[in-house]
């Protein structure tokens, strides 16, 4: 039974001296490189795509918050970073939002109805 575990300290042996260390360098400098091309890179984008869909929002833009509340947009206030939006038509109800808390402007559907003639 103890010839069993006899070789598990060869599986775990280093080489001795500092050379080691310089055969991993060539498998570890591209990780910075590729972190930033998978990672970072495409966050900013995203980040960069957000911003400009909320400094566009306009009158009468249908969006949808982050808190899930389909909305319309009444007015848009940069100065104070503060949106407008009509919750319910048939009440009149509107709250006030901070422009960061708008997740999508909810695009008109392409397909208009038909026309009778």
């Amino acid at each position: 039974m103890s010839g069993l575990f006899d070789s598990v300290p060869l599986l775990f042996a280093q080489e001795a001296g500092g050379a080691s260390i310089w055969s991993m360098l060539p498998f570890l400098l591209p990780i910075p490189f590729v972190f930033y091309f998978l990672i970072i890179l495409p966050q900013q984008q995203q980040e960069k795509k957000r911003r400009s869909m909320i400094d566009n929002l306009k009158k009468n833009d249908k969006v949808l918050t982050t808190g899930g509340i389909y909305a319309t947009v009444i007015s848009v206030d940069s100065s104070h970073d503060r949106v407008t939006l009509r919750v319910d038509d048939e009440r009149g109800v509107k709250l006030a939002f901070t422009k960061a808390s708008v997740a999508r402007v909810i695009e008109p559907s392409s397909e208009k109805p038909a026309e009778s003639t």
